[in-house]
């Protein structure tokens, strides 16, 4: 077996005590950590070119400028962050007050959509009422034609009655017409037709100031529904009515 082999190196002072501490942080002391390096040099478990510095070597350090060209991109970014957010938010503000104009435009709207509703319905109701107030001027229309036709067909057949009852009239109390009941005038004085119709109020039969008008005129009052219903209650002599007692 070969004899062990010295070997001495020259090295400062400072680094051979920094080596020294190196080796005791490892367990071990300077002889034995130069011994294991040998070992693995010689083994091929150590690149010995990267001890030299002849080997290729990955440079980890980044220079100042690469620094300073990456803050200036990041402080870019930041910058068009906060354009960006600052955008996003006017939109936002901008979306906002369409909307509440939108809001508004359609509040006007349907309030004005309703008061033409309104509208439209008061005029459907007045254009009922006048429906209702044209067939009831129609009806009494009616109901004059046919109390007039009623009076031409008998105006031939009552003459000699309208005769009796004027000879009647100089009696002081008059007797009642053959299509009468055998009644007496309740007071002598006779009634205008105002003062008439409101007489048959009370005696709750309506009829109106135009129609007792119209047979004060002619002397006679009608045979119609409300002439007949008038009649149980009234006797006209000389164009005034006369209230007669049942």
């Amino acid at each position: 077996m070969a004899r062990d082999k010295l070997i001495t190196i020259r090295i400062e002072g400072e680094k051979r005590d920094a080596f020294n501490q190196l080796a005791k942080s490892q367990n071990t002391d300077t002889a034995s950590l130069l011994y294991d390096f040998i070992n693995q040099c010689l083994d091929g478990r150590i690149d010995i070119s990267l001890v030299t510095g002849k080997g290729q070597r990955i440079d980890i350090q980044i220079d100042d400028d690469r620094l300073n060209k990456i803050d200036n991109r990041i402080d870019k970014l930041e910058t068009t962050t906060q354009r960006l957010a600052k955008r996003l938010d006017d939109g936002i503000e901008a979306i906002d007050d369409r909307l509440t104009d939108y809001d508004q435009g359609f509040s006007e709207k349907i309030t004005s959509l309703e008061h033409r509703i309104n509208a439209l319905s008061s005029q459907k109701d007045s254009h009922k009422d006048s429906h209702k107030l044209d067939r009831i001027d129609t009806d009494s229309q009616q109901d004059r034609q046919k109390d007039s036709q009623q009076d031409s067909q008998l105006d031939s057949h009552k003459d000699s009655q309208l005769d009796s009852q004027k000879r009647e009239a100089s009696i002081a109390s008059p007797s009642p017409s053959p299509n009468q009941e055998s009644v007496e005038p309740a007071d002598t004085v006779g009634m205008s037709p105002a003062a008439t119709a409101n007489y048959l109020k009370t005696k709750k039969i309506a009829v109106s100031y135009d129609s007792l008008r119209r047979w004060a005129d002619k002397g006679k009052i009608s045979h119609t529904p409300q002439g007949r219903a008038a009649r149980k209650w009234l006797t006209l002599i000389d164009g005034l009515y006369y209230p007669i007692e049942r």
